[in-house]
């Protein structure tokens, strides 16, 4: 995913916050100036590529294809639709997308899992974490 503003290095002021949420609070205040889009940008393997071993780079000069665009348009809090009940499994995916012969999928598939069963446990209240009306959807 490459986002489609540059990258700014955390400022001094952010380094010395005592406020954990303040990248939260950023991306809350962009959204107020307009959508934040990332592309999607998929590199084309060739005979040969270890697909088996995530720490092994591909060359550099794979040929990449720029196949969508993630549009984020506004934030809603938690508080009504209470996001902690799902789970993230890299091993869950849409048709005619097959994953990797990469040992880590299944070895994460597992872990989220089993973090996923421990969490199902707690007790959940709603976020403290309230969005202003921010966006187009809002």
């Amino acid at each position: 995913m490459i986002p489609t503003e540059p990258f700014a290095p955390e400022t001094a002021e952010q380094s010395k916050s005592t406020d954990k949420n303040y990248l939260f609070d950023d991306m809350i205040a962009r959204l107020a100036r307009g959508p934040l889009q990332w592309h999607l940008i998929v590199t084309i393997g060739q005979p040969g590529d270890v697909t088996d071993d995530a720490t092994k780079p591909w060359p550099a000069d794979r040929a990449t294809v720029d196949v969508g665009v993630l549009t984020i348009d506004r934030a809603e809090t938690e508080a009504l639709n209470n996001c902690r009940d799902i789970n993230f499994d890299p091993l869950v995916l849409p048709s005619g997308i097959e994953p990797s012969d990469d040992p880590l999928l299944s070895t994460r598939s597992a872990a989220y899992s089993e973090s996923f069963r421990r969490r199902e446990g707690e007790k959940k209240s709603p976020s403290a974490i309230q969005v202003p009306v921010t966006g187009k959807g809002s």
